[in-house]
């Protein structure tokens, strides 16, 4: 039923609104829980929000709009993913000096510290690595943005998308990489209306975040590779990631989108 719902811009914010509400109370009703389980259950407000909505629009009706339907041009699957799960690397040390724009506070330290590193590391993986891609990926791109794209054109639809996303964290030291990661994997998903390349992009950024967290353990939550490498080093890994960024996302925008692109809704 999913495929049948089309959230406009109000729809999507009622999305945001019940994973926040469905935060709030699983907070509160299952506090001892492990990360991952709560993440779930919390994510089940928003989602059968959208089944339902789907089923409303099915009875009325409506044509279904794909979720997943994926092209890549003139590139080869493997060569696409490649060339993205660079871009994403390079864009986010790229990215990195915008947290230090607000401070992050100590309660979303704590929330991390738990989330990272006072966690087991199987629920780490599961709950940051699995599940958040999947389920926010799954409303964000394929929800939200596929809603939005034929009702407020291509850049207010990924813009809304990638706010509504950078929104949804609750957290403003998050705010501002979450909203530009959102640009990429918003465009990333117009292109080529692939989820899958979402989910991929979004698991790469968070299981890099799960990685260097637990090889050094004695880090800041906040600390950024300007804080671990020596200058010189890491302006120069900061000035070779832009080169790398630009000229991967030139070849995915070259490449992609051809002439024959295959018509997103469903018969």
């Amino acid at each position: 039923m999913f495929k049948y719902y089309k959230p406009t811009l109000g729809g999507s914010w009622v999305i945001v609104a019940l994973m926040l509400v469905g935060s709030v109370l699983v907070g509160v009703l299952f506090p001892h829980v492990p990360h991952s389980l709560g993440y779930a259950l919390l994510m089940l407000f928003p989602l059968a929000w959208c089944w339902w909505k789907g089923q409303q629009a099915y009875m009325l009706g409506e044509r279904p709009l794909a979720i997943n339907a994926p092209h890549f041009g003139q590139l080869h699957p493997v060569v696409f993913f490649l060339l993205a799960g660079i871009a994403l690397l390079a864009l986010g040390v790229v990215i990195e000096p915008t947290t230090s724009f607000i401070p992050m506070p100590d309660f979303i330290k704590r929330v991390f510290e738990e989330a990272f590193m006072d966690s087991p590391l199987w629920d780490a993986i599961l709950s940051t690595c699995i599940l958040a891609p999947l389920l926010e990926e799954f409303l964000c791109r394929g929800m939200m943005l596929r809603g939005m794209l034929p009702q407020k054109g291509v850049r207010k639809a990924i813009l809304w998308s990638a706010f509504l996303f950078a929104f949804m964290h609750m957290n403003p030291w998050q705010s501002i990489p979450a909203f530009l990661m959102g640009i990429f994997m918003g465009w990333v998903y117009w292109r080529t209306h692939c989820l899958w390349a979402t989910i991929f992009l979004h698991f790469l950024n968070n299981a890099m975040s799960v990685v260097i967290t637990r090889i050094f353990p004695d880090l800041p939550v906040d600390a950024g590779w300007i804080d671990v490498l020596p200058t010189t080093t890491y302006w120069g890994l900061y000035g070779s990631c832009v080169v790398v960024a630009a000229v991967c996302i030139y070849i995915l925008y070259e490449k992609t989108l051809s002439a024959e692109v295959p018509p997103a809704v469903e018969a």
